[in-house]
């Protein structure tokens, strides 16, 4: 379709219709174009973004894909067709709207796991999220990040609970159980959660709020999915009415606990979710330990259901509630949060997937070694690293948007002349040229 001499799209929509307005407009500097996409303003908050942009850098909006120069990428090796996995992944990216993996590699990925560090190093890790410590979006590194401190956590807390494991059996006392139950319902999640803020690259959210919002996230997530249970009419599901119940509330209580919190990104969303659906799933595994140890009144059942639950959480609550909140956020950028949002088109069919992954998890069919839930785990995960892929994509647009906007304006405001005062010559003498 042609445009009309105003530079709006001619189609009888109007410009409206679409994610963004587009003004052709080139900047021409001594006679040479130095910008060559056209201008687009963002219908949400109305600023001004390049062509090439797929994140509004105000708001986050996400855009439509335009035709045109491409920002600068991180370099990434060509794309293998061809393979059932390799179609099944482009299927699941699609329906996520996510983006394919690209240059992404789990060995790559988990390279510096043991990597040794100074205690300063460790030290400083953790001093991000305030307004001094907070870096530049210019300076945020945009390749797939290395995390590592995750792992240290889980060993550590590993370690606690096998302690205590080990004194119950050689002492017997009955006290050491309530430090079982709760070092091995946290020891997963809370590493987890730890991978999850070494994933949020822009270092704007303090290690403190994490902690915040695993617990009062926990409890309301809790609370909510209890009474989501109580008034709901899905009795008729069975168990896997919990995949729409569970993944409303812990969604629910996301928006509650984190609608006042800074953070337009997309990997803001995914911390955000994944504390909540940590605090969740510690929660609920205590909550099971102890309801099959009232039951059966065998520890060594209470201890199978600690340690099976610990092996599978990371492929449950924390992944399926950083799916949804980052596809919220995705939507949502920096805006204040609009009931309307839970409507949009994108966002829903990213909330399908944790749902329908709940629902198959909690659903009668078994299979050997329940490989059934790894499965389904690594589905989840895949969705998981898309969106990590997308909200990387999403900061490195708006550091282009910010070196294209500081080069167009260095090139048309020249900086000050350094004007030498003419000085008076005397009689007699000749000045210097």
């Amino acid at each position: 379709m042609g445009t009309a001499a105003t530079g709006c799209p001619s189609s009888a929509a109007g410009p409206l219709d679409d994610p963004v307005f587009k003004f052709p407009s080139r900047v021409q500097v001594k006679g040479i174009d130095f910008v060559e996409e056209s201008n687009m303003f963002c219908i949400e908050c109305g600023k001004e973004n390049v062509e090439t942009a797929h994140f509004c850098a105000s708001c986050g909006k996400a855009t439509s894909p335009v035709s045109g120069p491409k920002p600068p990428t991180t370099p990434s090796t060509p794309a293998k067709h061809g393979g059932v996995l390799h179609s099944i992944g482009n299927q699941i990216s699609s329906f996520a709207n996510t983006d394919q993996l690209d240059g992404f590699s789990l060995g790559d990925f988990f390279s510096e796991v043991f990597k040794k560090r100074e205690t300063s190093e460790v030290d400083d890790y953790f001093v991000v999220g305030t307004s001094r410590t907070t870096p530049s979006i210019e300076d945020v590194p945009t390749s797939w990040p290395k995390p590592w401190f995750f792992f240290r956590v889980l060993l550590f807390l590993g370690l606690v609970y096998l302690g205590f494991y080990f004194a119950f059996q050689q002492l017997g006392n009955p006290k050491l159980i309530p430090g079982l139950i709760m070092m091995g319902s946290l020891a997963v999640p809370l590493a987890t959660v730890i991978l999850f803020f070494e994933l949020n690259v822009p270092r704007n959210i303090s290690f403190n709020r994490v902690l915040m919002l695993v617990a009062s996230g926990g409890v309301v997530s809790l609370f909510v999915a209890l009474v989501g249970f109580s008034v709901s009419d899905l009795g008729w599901l069975g168990a896997s009415q919990a995949g729409i119940v569970e993944e409303v509330g812990k969604l629910l209580a996301v928006i509650l606990v984190a609608r006042s919190f800074k953070g337009k990104y997309i990997l803001n969303g995914l911390l955000y979710g994944a504390a909540v659906g940590a605090g969740f799933a510690f929660f609920e595994s205590a909550g099971y330990a102890f309801e099959f140890l009232e039951k059966s009144g065998k520890l060594d059942v209470m201890f199978s259901v600690i340690q099976l639950r610990a092996i599978l959480t990371p492929f449950g609550h924390v992944a399926w509630t950083a799916i949804a909140a980052g596809a919220l956020w995705r939507v949502k950028g920096d805006r204040p949060f609009q009931l309307s949002m839970l409507f949009d088109g994108g966002f829903l069919r990213t909330m399908f997937i944790p749902m329908i992954l709940h629902m198959a998890w909690d659903s009668p069919f078994s299979s050997p070694f329940d490989i059934h839930l790894f499965a389904l785990g690594a589905i989840g995960w895949f969705v998981v690293f898309g969106l990590v892929q997308q909200g990387l994509r999403q900061i490195r647009d708006e550091q282009f948007q910010i070196s294209q906007a500081k080069a167009i304006k260095a090139t048309l405001i020249p900086g000050p002349q350094l004007i030498r005062p003419t000085m008076p010559v005397p009689e007699g003498k000749v000045a210097e040229a």
